[in-house]
């Protein structure tokens, strides 16, 4: 059998026909045409009258290159169809529509066949006495698709299997996978491999989808063989009000009232590639002295999270976080695989959790100290995110594997697959193709000037807020220069927008051209006869049916305009605005739209992007329309096409078809192209922003830092004595307090750093301890020693396997200006002390375990400390036993509740640092009013001291004087906190504070 594109270039052909097959809901299979015709063992029925296939377009407003609507007029004289609509019904029938040549003398077909359209049925439109007129919306059509797709809802959303059929697919999704409706909810009990309960009368065949449905059907926690299962997705779970004690309060108050920000009917979040986002606030809880919220981060698998920001203060991760009561943390409840999990945080008088499993959906779990929130409020939450977990594919169609991916190839299919897309109608490899495509570097420059190599094109989307399905798949096609169209055998392909020599650098089938161009080949070259090339039809007139246009002044801009997130400025949000100057000139006033672009990731891509749209808008500005016959057939939109028209000087001009309209059976069709320049595609090097910018807001200012430190790793300040003696010849002591401040960035310093916000980690070959996490930041150095602010901070999360660990930081650029650099480290965000000084400017650093300096960070945000004084109370002394709530000394000796409402503090071992309010004490045990986090052991010592603070001083630089009582031999403590200009302070419990013994006056102690 002869190929369409042999029998399409002949003189004389065969007779051009579409072929329409309907599969109705109950599986039966109805075909037509304009003529009876026998493929094989399928016949189709002469019953097609008239239909209209509107246009083949690359810039429908639906957003993907397709025909949106056809419909068909079909012949009813015998109530056939009126039948089949009482019957099973056309709503949702879909049906495939196939161009064939046919060889009507045998009734069979010619050539092998190529899909042009898909689509779903609508109820008939009209039914009449001998016709009927059905409507079929194009499967690609999705501008009535929502996403996200999934609603906050009490009740949960997934999809119950009613059937053994939907059983069997909700095992493990079948063919459709995690795409499956029905592989959210799982229940199949009488599968191999499934899970849930079954009742008195076997499998449940129905569910209302509430908690206690789910609960009986064995999906909201385990089943009754032990499978673990928590597939319920709905949102009910609101923590009771309950009696609360605040640190030093004597008595007890209710919890602060709860609030929901996850309003119900509003959309889960769906997070692609790395990006900034408030997620929703499912409620929020106050113990007395921690805020105990849950996140909703999205629906889906996602990576990792980067970073967590609580009304603007950045938390640590709560894996072994020190001191985490004081600075607040965050955990991973879920990370949005199928089997969900609960929150330990929240359980019944049973000890059972008490929350919602949050199947499918990623959820944290973030708590913060009252000096963020004191729970009157919902906290600030910015979440810094590595979305969605996405599966690639292979050149062949075969899948690779899941994985953490920015590449705009897979999120489009991730799109289509939500949409309802099965795999056997996606070409994946062009989605493959595509993406390596997308994934090759090209060089640029970050925001510092240094030379970088990222890939060609990357998505970072946050869809937050409900929006049509097509509008997202516009802005990510328009975000990469991408386009999704047909492909001969019918399967969803994707192509790359660009050069001819990149895009068609082989020959496409059905091509007429004789030799290259630009490197690459034209689907097709068209002429009105002055060329080798004509295949343009003539007007009744004789005339080619040739129409040149262009757009008007208003349909034209000159400035294109793109919000983004940039990459290389730690993902804050920015914009590019380009305007065509010459253009705006010449038409006396800008012509300034947003562009529809989504998921942009830095400025080169952004400029790329931009420049392009004004290229083709601009310089584009030329549209050829002509009718030609049955050559149109296998061209799609998007192709590259030659174009010669003697009397408009057109010799093999390149243009790109953006629409195609074929007449009845194809017999003749309608093409419109834009005018293409491969120049507009060949430049690589984008723009570049104007450097990293540091926060302009004021914060809190981080923990001061002494000038040594202790045994433990602490900061610890200098002290000297001084004595003045009074008018009534008694002694006063007076403390110098000596401390590193924090140097503050000036306006002549070097720009910020820019760092990768993954650290390497090895594990070997280093000194680092296992099982924490380390933050590490950089700053740059000038020739006279000015620093610059930190960079981002970057987490590096360490296995608890080994104590060998090294972290290496990469990517690291640096301002002009900056001739050295200096690296800080520390247990949280917040505390962080030099660990290398003066080191030369590299692209990387490794950090093999190197000693912590008494050297503070840049911190724009200190003004001056404040140091305060308390008197201690009981020395330090041994732990010889402990529990949750009490430490012990055997010999103590101290009288019944003697240091109530003072404070207890542990000084070494596990737990040094933590305070906690007496509740009482007995001769030798100290109960205290809220439990130790951690817990100290018998390697622990402590002491009491008084609960309230004398104001010592207050100092911008080092040192600090004042004066305390002159006691021989006691013990003071002394505690300074950094402050900003409005005289916040940073929170007492990361401030250093250092035990002095007095060393006594200089009074006459001689007998008189």
């Amino acid at each position: 059998m002869d190929t369409i594109y042999q029998i399409k270039s002949r003189e004389i052909t065969e007779t051009p026909l579409f072929l329409f097959a309907c599969t109705l809901a109950s599986g039966v299979v109805e075909r037509w045409s304009t003529h009876k015709l026998n493929a094989g063992e399928e016949e189709y029925a002469a019953r097609v009258l008239r239909h209209n296939l509107l246009e083949f377009s690359s810039a429908a407003e639906d957003s993907i290159d397709a025909v949106s609507r056809v419909a068909l007029t079909l012949a009813n004289a015998d109530a056939h169809f009126s039948q089949i609509q009482r019957a099973i019904g056309f709503k949702g029938a879909k049906l495939i529509v196939e161009f064939v040549f046919a060889d009507l003398k045998s009734g069979a077909p010619a050539s092998e066949g190529i899909v042009i359209f898909r689509g779903i049925c609508d109820p008939p439109d009209e039914i009449t006495e001998d016709t009927i007129r059905l409507s079929f919306s194009s499967r690609m059509s999705l501008q009535r698709t929502l996403l996200p797709e999934v609603r906050v809802q009490r009740r949960c959303p997934w999809v119950f299997p009613t059937n053994q059929i939907q059983r069997a697919e909700a095992v493990d999704g079948g063919a459709r996978s995690n795409y499956s409706p029905f592989f959210r909810c799982g229940y199949s009990p009488d599968q191999t491999g499934g899970v849930g309960n079954t009742g008195a009368g076997g499998v449940f065949t129905s569910c209302d989808y509430t908690r206690s449905s789910c609960v009986e059907r064995g999906m909201f926690d385990k089943d009754t063989d032990g499978n673990d299962t928590r597939r319920f997705g709905g949102i009910e779970f609101v923590p009771s009000t309950i009696s609360v004690r605040t640190y030093g309060e004597k008595g007890s108050h209710l919890s602060a009232a709860t609030e929901n920000e996850s309003r119900y009917n509003d959309f889960v979040p769906i997070v692609y590639g790395t990006a900034w986002y408030k997620p929703p606030v499912i409620f929020a809880r106050n113990d007395g002295n921690l805020t105990h919220t849950e996140i909703l981060l999205g629906m889906g698998e996602i990576s990792g999270i980067v970073k967590v920001l609580a009304n603007g203060i950045e938390l640590p991760a709560g894996s072994n976080a020190p001191n985490a009561t004081a600075t607040g943390w965050y955990s991973t409840v879920t990370n949005g695989t199928r089997p969900g999990a609960f929150n330990p945080n929240f359980k019944d008088g049973s000890g059972n959790p008490a929350g919602d499993p949050y199947g499918s959906m990623a959820v944290l779990s973030v708590v913060v100290p009252n000096r963020i929130s004191d729970g009157s409020s919902l906290p600030r939450m910015e979440v810094l995110l590595d979305g969605q977990i996405l599966p690639t594919y292979g050149e062949d169609a075969a899948f690779l594997n899941r994985t953490f991916t920015k590449n705009p190839a897979w999120i489009l299919l991730d799109l289509l697959r939500r949409n309802g897309w099965q795999e056997d109608e996606i070409d994946l490899s062009s989605f493959a193709v595509v993406a390596a495509y997308c994934d090759e570097t090209i060089e640029t420059t970050d925001l510092n000037g240094g030379v970088r190599d990222v890939p060609r094109f990357q998505c970072n989307l946050v869809l937050r807020q409900r929006r049509s399905a097509a509008d997202v798949i516009r802005g990510v096609r328009n975000g990469s220069g991408l386009y999704l169209t047909y492909g001969a055998g019918g399967l969803l392909e994707l192509h790359a927008e660009s050069t001819i020599g990149i895009q068609q650098a082989t020959k496409p089938a059905g091509s007429n051209s004789t030799e290259q161009l630009n490197g690459g080949w034209p689907a097709y070259e068209f002429g009105d006869g002055s060329s080798p090339f004509s295949d343009i039809l003539r007007k009744e007139s004789g005339g080619p049916s040739v129409r040149v246009w262009c757009r008007s002044t208003a349909d034209t801009p000159n400035r294109y305009t793109v919000e983004f997130q940039d990459e290389f400025n730690e993902y804050q949000q920015d914009s590019l605005s380009l305007v065509d100057l010459d253009d705006s000139m010449t038409a006396g006033h800008e012509v300034s739209v947003n562009l529809p672009a989504l998921g942009i990731p830095n400025f080169n891509q952004a400029a790329r992007v931009v420049r392009l749209a004004l290229d083709r808008s601009i310089r584009g500005n030329t549209y050829v329309e002509f009718e030609t016959g049955l050559r149109s057939i296998g061209l799609k939109p998007g192709d590259l096409i030659t174009f010669s028209y003697a009397r408009e000087g057109l010799s093999r001009e390149m243009f790109r078809i953006i629409r195609i309209s074929p007449d009845l059976n194809y017999s003749t069709a309608k093409i419109t192209a834009q005018a293409h320049k491969d120049e507009w595609y060949a430049g690589e090097a984008g723009l570049t922003g104007g450097g990293r910018q540091p926060s302009l807001t004021v914060g809190l200012p981080r923990p001061l830092v002494g000038v040594l430190l202790d045994e433990n790793g602490d900061s610890q300040f200098g002290i000297e004595e001084s004595y003045r003696e009074n008018t009534d010849e008694t002694w006063n002591a007076d403390l110098s307090v000596s401390f590193s401040p924090p140097p503050k960035p000036g306006t002549n310093v070097p720009g910020v750093p820019i760092v990768n916000l993954a650290a390497t980690i090895d594990a070997a070959g280093g000194a680092l301890k296992g099982g924490r996490s380390y933050y590490y930041a950089v700053s740059g150095v000038a020739e006279d020693g000015a620093e610059s602010p930190l960079s981002f901070v970057v987490r590096a999360a360490v296995a608890a396997a080994v104590d060998t660990n090294s972290v290496t930081l990469q990517n690291l650029s640096f301002a002009a200006g900056s001739v050295h650099f200096h690296v800080y480290r520390g247990n949280t965000p917040a505390k962080l002390l030099r660990i290398a000084s003066r080191q030369a400017i590299s692209a990387s650093f490794t950090d093999l375990g190197a000693e912590s300096t008494a050297a503070a960070a840049p911190d724009h945000n200190y003004h001056h400390a404040n140091f305060y004084w308390r008197m201690e109370l009981l020395p330090e002394t041994a732990a010889t036993s402990h529990s949750a709530t009490t430490i012990t000394n055997a010999g103590l000796g101290m009288l019944g509740s003697e240091y109530r409402g003072k404070i207890v503090r542990i000084t070494k071992g596990p737990g040094h640092g933590q305070e906690r309010s007496i509740a009482s004490n007995d001769a030798t045990t100290i109960t205290i009013s809220l439990p130790w986090d951690p817990e100290p052991n018998q390697t622990s010592s402590f002491i009491v001291a008084e609960p309230g603070w004398g104001f010592g001083a207050v100092g911008e630089g080092s040192p600090v004087t004042f004066t305390v009582p002159n006691r021989q031999d006691a013990v003071i403590h002394i505690s300074g906190r950094s402050a900003n200009v409005a005289d916040l302070e940073c929170a007492y419990e990361l401030s250093p504070l250092t035990r002095h013994t007095i060393g006594g006056g200089a009074a006459d102690t001689e007998v008189p």
